[in-house]
C-alpha cells in the first residue's frame, strides 16, 4: 500500500506536464488562427460586382435607363452606391474602388455604354496580381431588353484596402 501513494504522485506531475502542453498547443491554434486580419475584398468586389448587375439587369431585361446619358453621368447614384470607406491610413485622400462598366451589343460586339467609377489607377494593378496588389474580379453577363435586342454586360470590380487586409 505504501508504493501507491508514491505512485499518485509521479502520476501527478505527469497530469500537469500533459495540461500545459494541452493549454499551449491550444493557446497557440488560437494566437495563429485569429492574430491574422481577415482578407475580405475579394467578398467586397463580389457585392460591388452583384449589385451593379442588379441595377443593370432585373429578370434578365437590361433596364432601359441605362442607355440614356443621364445614367452614364451617375453610376454610383443610379445604383445607390457609397465608395466611402473610414479614415484609416489615408484612406480619405485616395480611392480604395474601382468599377467598369460595358454593355456590348452581343452579336457585333460594338459599346452601346462605357462608364467607371472611382480610381482609374487601380485597374492598372489587376495582371500581375500578388498579394499586395489590388483584388479585381471581371463578370460577364448576357440581357435583352423590351425589344429583345441582345446584350453583354462586362463588369469589372477593384478593390484596394491593402494596408489593412494583407499582412
Amino acid at each position: 500500500m505504501k508504493n501507491k501513494k508514491g505512485g499518485d504522485k509521479i502520476i501527478s506531475v505527469y497530469w500537469f506536464v500533459i495540461l500545459f502542453l494541452v493549454a499551449a498547443g491550444i493557446s497557440y491554434m488560437v494566437i495563429s488562427f485569429y492574430g491574422k486580419p481577415y482578407d475580405i475584398r475579394e467578398l467586397e468586389a463580389n457585392v460591388l460586382t452583384n449589385r451593379i448587375a442588379d441595377c443593370v439587369s432585373t429578370n434578365g431585361y437590361l433596364n432601359e435607363e441605362i442607355l440614356t446619358h443621364s445614367f452614364q453621368n451617375s453610376l454610383l447614384n443610379k445604383c445607390n452606391l457609397n465608395f466611402e470607406v473610414e479614415d484609416a491610413y489615408d484612406w480619405k485622400t485616395q480611392e480604395q474602388f474601382y468599377v467598369k462598366l460595358e454593355v456590348l451589343e452581343f452579336n457585333s460586339k460594338v459599346k452601346v455604354v462605357e462608364v467607371s467609377e472611382g480610381n482609374s489607377n487601380l485597374k492598372d494593378f489587376c495582371e500581375p496580381a500578388s498579394k499586395n496588389s489590388p483584388t479585381c474580379l471581371n463578370r460577364s453577363f448576357y440581357s435583352i431588353d423590351k425589344q429583345n435586342n441582345q446584350y453583354q454586360v462586362n463588369i469589372l470590380s477593384v478593390v484596394r484596402k491593402t494596408e489593412k487586409n494583407v499582412k
